[in-house]
């Protein structure tokens, strides 16, 4: 497959990611070199979509599978600073990759309610009738940051992470209101206990194309690169809310209410977002390289 092929092909992909509590193996290296957006403007409301179905299962998928690279990306970050604050390219990349992550909930949240419920729901359920995000491997060791728990939080130079914590958090409450207005999630429905073993864990990365295998840094670079070319061609397309059955079904409204001027920035900036994470990240962990030369 060509560079131009995995650009525009939007179907879901494996993705690989070493074991959780493993570090990089398969030619272990240095990150290689974050691309280049290709544009990092889109149209918030798209065009009538061919498949919606299979536009959106891609953008489940996918922003699911971007999030995790992000949540690997800010474990490395929080392992480096296990006995220490971070740098100041530390907290920045930390408090992009936070940004990031949001961002792909609002791009994965674009699907229908409707369509949530008939298709993306109803195959989580399949999977397990408790199917629950907290079965997340990598998502594991970031807690006490989204808890606000590291010792090193409450300082002043955190002001940028502290707040893009807070924005997850409304995000993640956007999105549930809007997708679940009961409030039950299928978690809540069916055991209402947060229960973690490693066959929830699999289950988990099953769903969602990821296999645990040694990765090196730079495959993970590489895989991110692909996916945002992914979603750089989705959005060009597609805009970010797609009419479906004649409907634009937006996350956030545009002009937004007062109180989400913050998450519609967020929806406006999803390329922007996710790429400069991505960068960030890149440039701390070679900083770091460089300073042990």
């Amino acid at each position: 497959m060509t560079a131009s092929d995995e650009s525009t092909d939007l179907r879901p992909r494996t993705l690989s990611l070493p074991p959780t509590g493993h570090g990089y193996g398969g030619g272990e290296g240095g990150p290689s070199d974050v691309r280049p957006l290709r544009q990092e403007k889109y149209e918030l409301f798209g065009p009538a979509c061919a498949d919606a179905l299979a536009l959106f299962w891609y953008r489940w998928v996918t922003g699911h599978q971007i999030s995790f690279l992000l949540w690997r990306l800010l474990g490395d970050a929080l392992e480096r600073c296990s006995h220490r604050a971070p740098t100041r390219l530390e907290r920045e990349a930390m408090a992009a990759c936070v940004d990031g992550y949001s961002t792909m909930l609002l791009y994965s949240a674009t699907v229908p309610r409707d369509l949530y419920h008939a298709h993306i729901r109803e195959r989580m359920a399949l999977q397990h009738p408790a199917f629950s995000g907290a079965w997340a491997p990598d998502y594991r060791p970031l807690r006490p940051l989204f808890r606000s728990r590291l010792p090193w939080q409450g300082d002043p130079s955190c002001a940028a992470l502290r707040e893009a914590i807070g924005l997850n958090h409304m995000t993640h409450a956007r999105i549930a209101d809007r997708l679940v207005p009961d409030g039950q999630s299928l978690l809540q429905k069916h055991s209402g206990r947060a229960g973690i073993s490693r066959e929830k864990e699999d289950l988990f990365d099953d769903f969602f194309m990821t296999v645990r295998r040694p990765v090196s840094r730079s495959a993970l670079t590489d895989q991110l690169n692909t996916r945002i070319a992914g979603i750089t061609a989705d959005l060009d397309g597609n805009g970010l809310y797609p009419l479906v059955d004649g409907e634009h079904h937006a996350v956030v409204p545009d002009p937004p209410d007062p109180s989400e001027e913050a998450l519609h920035r967020l929806a406006a900036n999803v390329l922007l977002s996710t790429h400069r994470a991505a960068r960030l990240c890149a440039d701390a962990e070679n900083s770091l390289q460089e300073a042990h030369l």
